[in-house]
């Protein structure tokens, strides 16, 4: 089996020397949380996509209820650092543990980054 092609990223599994096979699966990397996927190749559902971020989101119920992009948190975490406020953090199904009133104030989505000034 040659080089997974297609996806963002693989996974390369080598059990050959323990006498069991070769293994490669595509991966994507969803932009709410930051989870690796594992792409199933028979997977009959679509794969879901965030319109307003314009990138992969994973199944997670928080990923798909509205758009908290994870590098958005790591941006307002560097810019805001006095604060102590923990942009990152995530419940177990995805949904964001900070005060959103910061993120939505600064929209760095529509500018493509945090202005700093």
């Amino acid at each position: 089996m040659g080089r997974v092609k297609g996806g963002r990223g693989y996974l390369y599994i080598d059990n050959r020397p323990s006498g069991g096979q070769l293994l490669e699966f595509n991966t994507l990397t969803c932009a709410h949380c930051n989870t690796v996927v594992v792409l199933n190749p028979e997977r009959k559902r679509r794969r879901e996509w965030c319109h307003k971020c314009n990138a992969y989101i994973c199944d997670s119920v928080g990923c798909n209820a509205e758009c908290n992009p994870i590098q958005q948190g790591v941006e307002l975490a560097l810019k805001y650092p006095e604060l102590g406020q923990p942009f990152l953090p995530r419940g177990k199904n995805g949904e964001v543990l900070f005060d959103t009133q910061l993120r939505d104030k600064e929209k760095p989505w529509a500018l493509g980054g945090l202005n700093n000034g």
